[in-house]
């Protein structure tokens, strides 16, 4: 942050010097994306425009802005103009795919095209691939979403946010490979015995793979330790998973509750419903896809 007040601040001189510096503008509007001044970056770029209405760099990192904003009919817009002036800017065509998953099912496989694009482009293109082994997952097609994780983590570790075990687990458990999610989140919880997602993921591969009453101990186990991080900034995925556990326990109530609770504040709850084996016996219920329904309508 000390470094981006510090361009802030000779960006800020050149303009006074010059207020038509194109650059100038275009790279003060850049620093006010990265330190999540918006509105700030969103003038910025738009006078560089109409200084040069032709300029790429500026159209694409403005749609970048208006993506990390979640205004994606913008953000797709602005994608698309910059790739009809530099059709093999390759960040672009991997973050226009990146937005139409944002816009809805209907534009999954548009988004797969875009980062198998990219892809083509740039083989190594690690954040592309992962984001790949994402929108196969949305899809359901979950062997070649474990196929494109490996290939991310083979090549960083560190592309996923959590940690990848977890991550793994979780595709895994989506896939039915109960057995093989069980393990892959007990190495996880070999390496921190607190990890909230590696018990859910736990109790729903065993409640799975080996029925309810056998995981009883796992579930009490994930219920406490997600209860104990539930005033956190995670408050959103600690609803969903509650959600989840009340649901496999046929505690429907409690499930849809938790469930309204997590849809405002966790972008992704309503997709997981469709994936988590969890869910399974309740997803097709009339209840729960009226309660679905309604969130989507008023989001």
């Amino acid at each position: 942050m000390e470094y981006a007040e510090k361009a802030l601040t000779d960006l800020n001189q050149v303009i006074e010097q010059n207020p038509d510096n194109i650059w100038a503008i275009a790279h003060r509007g850049e620093t006010y994306r990265l330190m999540k001044r918006y509105e700030e970056a969103l003038v910025d770029f738009q006078r560089a425009i109409e200084l040069k209405p032709d300029y790429a760099w500026v159209i694409a990192h403005r749609g970048e802005t208006y993506y990390l904003m979640k205004l994606y009919q913008q953000a797709l817009a602005d994608f698309n103009q910059a790739l009809q002036l530099k059709s093999d800017y390759t960040w672009v065509i991997a973050h226009r795919g990146v937005t139409y998953r944002f816009l809805g099912e209907k534009y999954y496989r548009l988004a797969l095209a875009d980062l198998d694009q990219a892809i083509d482009l740039k083989p190594d293109y690690l954040w592309a691939i992962a984001y790949r082994s994402r929108v196969y997952e949305l899809m359901k097609f979950y062997e070649e979403a474990l196929i494109d994780f490996d290939r991310a983590v083979a090549l960083d570790k560190t592309i996923f946010v959590k940690n990848w075990l977890i991550e793994r687990g979780l595709i895994l458990n989506y896939a039915h490979r109960y057995t093989e999610a069980y393990a892959c989140c007990q190495q996880r919880l070999d390496e921190e015995p607190n990890d909230t997602t590696a018990w859910y993921c736990i109790a729903v591969a065993k409640a799975r793979w080996q029925g309810l009453d056998k995981a009883k101990n796992e579930i009490e186990r994930s219920r406490t330790a997600l209860l104990s991080k539930l005033e956190t900034e995670d408050r959103g995925d600690i609803l969903y998973r509650l959600s989840g556990l009340a649901i496999l326990e046929g505690n429907c109530e409690q499930a849809w509750q938790y469930l309204r609770e997590a849809i405002p504040i966790n972008d992704e709850a309503m997709e997981l419903v469709g994936h988590d084996p969890a869910w399974m016996d309740w997803r097709d219920d009339p209840r729960t896809q009226a309660l679905l329904a309604r969130e989507a309508f008023e989001r």
